[in-house]
């Protein structure tokens, strides 16, 4: 009986160190939930109390993610990229980190580190499929990149005509540098006053400025040299309904005034 006794009860620590250890596995692995914050300020708090546990060295790898998420929402890119990089070397295995990750050097405008990090995701988990739109269109911010850097260089040595002239400034409205493609394009102007596609660009840069009057004017050129075009002619009318809005206080210019 003694004997069966003690068998019984190393069976019972076994199967209960068995249990434990499960428990502890599924602890130490389960995923992060996902988060969504009321407000700015419940966000701020949150990120406050995981800096905390992070200072203390007592903050798990679920919410480190969660705090490189958090980081990212609240625009602290370069954060953001800090802990979630640390949370891959800690536990490489989940493929939102390497979503969040990317999105991190997507937004510091590192596409090539952006790209590598979400084809990892994508490898990683059929989840990610749509991450190959935004790998796509990082490469294609790499191509964009490279063809400005020839062109601003043969603009430079004076060997640019109107035609690279405009290309660069359609590359630049393309990678959000409206300035820059509004000073090109009315550079060009200067010399080229014959083109729907010149004037509709301009219009273009000047939308994206917020100033819709001179979008407006700019794009009326546009469908003047070329009114059978009846793309122009939408994007004219759009324009204008814009102008109408902001003058009657319909429409705000700064993303923060919609929110």
């Amino acid at each position: 009986m003694k004997k069966i006794a003690i068998s019984i009860a190393v069976a019972v620590v076994v199967i209960g160190a068995a249990i434990g250890g499960d428990y502890w596995y599924k602890r130490q692995n389960e995923p992060p939930p996902v988060v969504v914050y009321k407000d700015i300020d419940e966000m701020d708090r949150d990120i406050e109390r995981l800096e905390s546990l992070q200072k203390a060295g007592r903050l798990k790898w679920q919410e480190a993610y969660r705090l490189g998420v958090a980081y990212i929402q609240r625009g602290r890119v370069s954060d953001a990229a800090r802990t979630l990089d640390d949370v891959v070397k800690r536990h490489p295995d989940f493929y939102k980190t390497y979503e969040s990750l990317g999105m991190a050097y997507y937004r510091m405008d590192d596409m090539e580190k952006a790209i590598a990090t979400w084809e990892k995701a994508v490898k990683m988990s059929p989840q990610a499929a749509h991450l190959e739109d935004m790998i796509a269109r990082a490469k294609q911010r790499v191509e964009f990149k490279k063809r400005i850097s020839v062109l601003e260089q043969e603009i430079k040595q004076g060997s640019a005509d109107w035609q690279k002239k405009f290309e660069l400034a359609a590359l630049y409205l393309g990678m959000r540098r409206a300035d820059e493609a509004k000073a090109l394009l009315e550079d060009v102007l200067k010399v080229k006053r014959d083109s729907p596609e010149l004037y509709d660009a301009v219009a273009q840069t000047y939308a994206v400025s917020g100033d819709f009057e001179k979008a407006v004017d700019a794009e009326k050129k546009a469908v003047k040299l070329k009114p059978s075009d009846e793309n122009l002619k939408k994007r004219l009318a759009e324009m204008q309904r814009l102008r109408d809005a902001i003058k009657k206080g319909e429409y705000h210019k700064k993303a923060g005034d919609r929110q």
